[in-house]
């Protein structure tokens, strides 16, 4: 994959995140408008819904992305998206934002279809991390921007942070219609048709053993996410200002985890073996952010947190793109963000309820008892990447 496309790709993935990312300080102060109290429970409702939808939508997009190509899906998604955000904006009740963003849940496949593209034009087990590592450390970029200016706009308004990411996706839009390049051919559309994935066989044990990795991880990650504002509005009388900061400062960490580290990391150590270091390192922040007692703190813990995260995603999903063949790439992607989908519809809801009557010390214990599961799992299993599943349809 020669530079410039990836630079494209790390764009869009880029403004993407920002989106997103300007709308995590402000969404429980939104729902708190609407519905007259800060209750933990209506709002990780709202993230749970958004979640449910693109449990549902994820798949399909991948496996249409296989049949139709990234390029015109990828659009659709982010067209969608931006109707979906001006519908929050101007959502007069909790429902009607429910409604809304369920829509925008189901469309939200960008960052999937991007690992596809990468999948499709890098076959090297190293440089394919090295790309998603790139792509991850964008990820992360957009959240720099994202949760700053979201919390800078929602501490005068919380639906204006709704209003400019709208705004943002339609720069995205063109940026994918004008520049973006297509990396599926006809040729690999008919291919697809004729390589289905076979989830339960046999041969598919390590894609199914990465997965369950894959979904406890995220589901104490989502969980952690899914109250972490609240807990730090009720513990350290945090306003969406300063939690902005704080996922800023996770954001730039991360992105330079990823974009720096990681390359030089490589040489030395697999990236299975720096994923589960990294979940271990996940795990130990989120005990870290249950034991400290000052607001400011945050920023030691978040800095384990991020360097966790930064080490272990790029290198799960290396592995997991190297399960399958090239023509499910898509499927794949889809699959994969479906199974974030589902932790992000089960995490916040479990953190909700945990955080609501056993309080944030138990919560954030269960999410690391999760991480650390996850990293069990992953260790013990000691699964290596194999390239020539890249290129081998499966039969």
């Amino acid at each position: 994959m020669n530079r410039h496309a990836l630079l494209t790709l790390c764009l869009v993935v880029a403004v993407d995140a920002a989106c997103f990312g300007l709308l995590l300080p402000v969404l429980p102060f939104l729902v708190a408008d609407l519905t007259g109290t800060f209750s933990a429970i209506a709002i990780t409702q709202v993230t749970a819904v958004y979640a449910g939808c693109q449990l549902v939508g994820a798949p399909l997009i991948g496996r249409w992305s296989d049949r139709l190509g990234r390029k015109p899906m990828m659009a659709m998604s982010v067209g969608i998206g931006s109707l979906a955000l001006l519908g929050s904006a101007l959502a007069p009740s909790l429902a009607l934002l429910m409604l809304f963003q369920g829509i925008k849940g189901a469309s939200a496949s960008v960052f999937a279809l991007a690992q596809a593209v990468v999948a499709d034009s890098v076959d090297d087990a190293d440089q394919r991390t090295v790309s998603f590592g790139a792509l991850g450390a964008s990820l992360g970029l957009g959240f720099v921007a994202g949760p700053a200016v979201g919390g800078l706009l929602g501490a005068v308004n919380p639906r204006a942070p709704f209003f400019l990411a709208a705004a943002f996706t339609l720069v995205n839009l063109v940026q994918i219609l004008l520049v973006l390049k297509e990396t599926r051919s006809a040729a690999h559309h008919r291919e697809s048709e004729a390589d289905p994935l076979h989830f339960w066989s046999g041969e598919r044990g390590p894609l199914r053993r990465l997965l369950s990795v894959y979904f406890l991880f995220y589901l104490g990650f989502s969980a952690f996410t899914g109250i972490f504002v609240v807990d730090a509005r009720d513990r350290f009388g945090w306003g969406p200002q300063a939690a902005g900061w704080v996922l800023c400062y996770v954001g730039v960490v991360a992105a330079a985890v990823q974009g720096g580290l990681i390359p030089r990391l490589l040489k030395r150590f697999r990236a299975g073996r720096l994923a589960g270091v990294g979940l271990i390192l996940v795990a130990i922040a989120i005990l870290g952010v249950a034991a400290i007692r000052t607001g400011n703190a945050l920023y030691l813990t978040q800095l384990i947190f991020a360097t966790g995260v930064g080490l272990s995603t790029p290198g799960l999903r290396s592995l997991l793109s190297l399960t399958v063949s090239a023509n499910q790439q898509g499927i794949l992607g889809g699959l994969t963000q479906s199974c974030i989908s589902l932790t992000e519809l089960l995490g916040p809801l479990m953190a909700g309820r945990l955080y609501t009557y056993s309080g944030f010390a138990t919560t954030y214990q269960v999410q690391a008892g999760l991480v650390l599961l996850a990293a069990g799992l992953l260790i013990s299993a000691n699964i290596r990447p194999q390239a020539q599943a890249v290129n081998t349809p499966s039969p």
